[in-house]
């Protein structure tokens, strides 16, 4: 054998025993391998469903929040309106079986979802309650505020007029000043320029004749008797100036038509209406 050949046959032996020694140290076989991938997949795997969950429970917790203080608002802010428009008579139950009967021309509203927590009504117009008892019960409208725990009572409150007349129990009636009396069945208060007036052992009845559609006036003027058949049958009445603040004392009944009521209310004033139009009438001097 000639020197070449010893001399690659030496470097063949020598690679060998070198790649043979380096196998050794550091080669894994496949199987190794593989569950070594498997595991570190798995864990991998196990970090992104613990993150999708913690996600998937702040969101869940977030959408509880946001409905929670959804329906608190709802119950803050949600309101009923009652309208009870000229010429109609409405009864109106609240949630806790109180009435209100509704004069016409008149509007309440209050919050349901609140109501077991604070029984507050506000009016505009003329109303009758009958209050169940239980907690305090409020009626709020522009110049003043009538308080009670369960009763019977009317409340005018129409323009600058608020009047509250007490037919059972007792009412408490505030002022926009902050000034307040307590009412005894056949008493009247009537809040003028904020100053509370209080009128005793009144027939109070005849304040809530219109409930049973009779209308009473002692000394009122002309111009508010006018104003309530305008409401009551859904007219317009135009009245002369010179004539409007004289006083009419008497009754009438709805049974009647609005011209035979005019008629009534004219006659005994010594003025005469005239008829412009289809609901549209002229009080004027009788010359």
């Amino acid at each position: 054998m000639n020197d070449k050949k010893l001399h690659s046959s030496h470097l063949e032996e020598e690679g060998a025993d070198f790649f043979s020694k380096g196998k050794i140290k550091w080669e894994k076989s496949e199987t190794e391998v593989w569950n070594e991938l498997s595991e570190k997949i798995s864990a991998e795997s196990s970090g992104k469903k613990f993150r999708l969950i913690s996600s998937i429970i702040k969101y869940a917790a977030a959408a509880i929040i946001f409905l929670v203080l959804g329906f608190g608002t709802l119950t803050f802010f949600y309101q009923k309106s009652v309208v009870c428009l000229p010429g109609e008579h409405l009864t109106v139950e609240l949630p806790d079986e109180s009435l209100v009967q509704l004069n016409a021309d008149s509007r309440i509203k209050y919050y349901p979802l609140k109501w077991r927590f604070e029984r507050k009504v506000y009016l505009e117009g003329e109303a009758y309650f009958v209050v169940q008892k239980g907690k305090k019960f409020v009626v709020k409208s522009v110049n003043g505020a009538t308080e009670v725990l369960g009763t019977s009572f009317n409340i005018y409150a129409r323009d600058d007029k608020y009047e509250v007349a007490c037919l059972t129990g007792s009412v408490k009636v505030s002022s926009e000043k902050h000034e307040s009396v307590v009412l005894n069945p056949g008493s009247v208060a009537d809040i003028e320029q904020n100053e509370i007036v209080v009128k005793k052992d009144y027939n109070v009845e005849n304040f809530v004749s219109w409930t049973k559609n009779e209308f009473f006036f002692d000394g009122t003027p002309l111009k508010e008797v006018f104003n309530e058949i305008e409401r009551q049958y859904g007219v317009t009445i135009k009245v002369q100036q010179n004539i409007e603040n004289r006083n009419f004392g008497s009754n009438f009944s709805k049974k009647y038509d609005v011209e035979e009521v005019l008629d009534y209310v004219c006659t005994s004033m010594q003025i005469k209406f005239v008829k412009q139009s289809e609901n549209v009438f002229l009080v004027l001097e009788n010359n």
